[in-house]
């Protein structure tokens, strides 16, 4: 009996200026029970316009530049892909032949989108001799890249009546995007 008296007598002693703390509610913690798995979801993504180039017109004499064409207003949609324009050829005059390709570098991405239109001189051994500058976009990154793409380019060379002649052409250097 002795034992419980002191056991009464202590308790409210040990208990003195404690406080009790409530018990916190247990939060939700997100988890993806695939992390550890090694599963993986592939990202499609539609690859970006690559840039591409084409002759529009050949002719022994170069054609005067044409006006500066006027902006063009941001499309609500991705534009499709144009189509290259109709080859003109002076008549009796066989086209220059591309024979070794050369890369187009297209220049940082702010200045990425766009075309450039050059008249390049192919002589008569194929060699692109002259490259100036004929229409679209006047930034100098993409001139550039178009000059320096045209410049490294050979070709079988026009021929007229059999013979290897020098001719102007005209290329279109498309740098993708919305055509500014």
């Amino acid at each position: 009996m002795a034992v419980l008296a002191l056991a009464l007598a202590v308790a409210p002693l040990v208990a003195c200026g404690r406080t009790v703390v409530p018990a916190r509610r247990p939060v939700a913690l997100s988890v993806n029970v695939l992390a550890d798995t090694g599963r993986a979801a592939r990202l499609h993504l539609p690859p970006p316009r690559a840039p591409h180039v084409w002759l529009t017109r050949v002719s022994p004499s170069r054609a005067p530049a044409p006006a500066p064409p006027l902006p063009a207003p941001e499309p609500d949609t991705v534009p499709a892909l144009p189509s290259p324009p109709e080859l003109t050829v002076d008549e009796g005059l066989k086209p220059p032949v591309l024979r070794g390709p050369a890369p187009l570098r297209p220049p940082p991405a702010e200045a990425r989108a766009g075309w450039v239109e050059l008249d390049v001189r192919v002589d008569e051994a194929g060699t692109v001799s002259d490259a100036l500058w004929a229409g679209g976009s006047a930034d100098s990154a993409r001139v550039a890249a178009a000059r320096a793409c045209a410049l490294g380019m050979r070709f079988y060379p026009a021929l007229r009546g059999g013979r290897p002649v020098a001719v102007w052409c005209r290329q279109r250097f498309d740098f993708g995007g919305n055509g500014r």
